[in-house]
């Protein structure tokens, strides 16, 4: 289950350009908050800590308790905006979430076990069809990742959804059919060309060369033929 993190924030006026421009500057992301049939509510926050969210990973699939001026709001990123060039983020959209909402996200699957996989252990190999997979979850309860167990899987075996321990109340937004996530394919073998043996490739020099050989002797210059004609006038 994804934690819970909290944000402080704090009421921004104004969201136009320059006002925006204004917020960078003092070192703090304009965001807002939206959602639950509310008025959206223009934030900032400090860029410092969000950035150390941002790389700690998840941070589209991680509940954040945003402090603004004193009242907390649950809420989920939705979407970072990032400056072109310092790559640097520049604007965050927040969804107010309610203890029983649910929201969809893409969440991403893992691999275990690999090494108790006798497919893989033959030199088989994981083809993975999906990296993430879309669900539906409580705000309450989101998974960080899908874990699938690679255990005992044989050379041709494929690993559904269906495999995957999605928990109370999550389930995938594909609801008619088993859908693949990955399978246990057999290796792909490139077969190299032959190379000659020693003997044969020295052989096959000779003949060619002797044949040059033989060809360049059996020629009769252009300028002799002209000679022998001119004498037999």
């Amino acid at each position: 289950m994804s934690k819970e993190s909290n944000l402080n924030a704090e009421i921004r006026d104004g969201s136009g350009k320059s006002a925006v421009k204004k917020v960078l500057a003092a070192g703090k992301i304009p965001s807002v908050m939206y959602g639950l049939g509310e008025n959206p509510v223009n934030i900032s926050l400090d860029k410092i800590t969000v950035q150390k969210e941002i790389n700690s990973g998840g941070f589209l699939t991680r509940i954040f308790s945003l402090n603004i001026d004193g009242k907390k709001s649950l809420a989920i990123p939705r979407e970072v905006q990032f400056d072109p060039l310092s790559d640097q983020p520049i604007h965050i959209d927040f969804l107010r979430l309610a203890a029983d909402s649910k929201i969809t996200l893409d969440i991403p699957t893992r691999f275990i076990n690999e090494e108790l996989s006798p497919g893989l252990k033959r030199g088989g190999v994981l083809n993975v069809n999906r990296r993430t997979v879309q669900l539906s979850c409580p705000a309450n309860n989101i998974p960080e990742e899908i874990v699938f167990d690679l255990e005992g899987l044989e050379i041709g075996d494929t690993i559904r959804i269906s495999a995957a321990n999605l928990g109370d109340g999550i389930s995938p937004t594909i609801s008619d059919r088993d859908f693949t996530v990955a399978s246990v394919a057999a290796p792909t073998v490139v077969k190299e060309p032959e190379a000659p043996a020693e003997g044969e490739a020295a052989e096959g020099e000779a003949t060619e060369g002797g044949a040059a050989a033989e060809d360049k002797k059996d020629a009769v210059p252009e300028a002799d033929n002209k000679e022998e004609n001119k004498d037999k006038e």
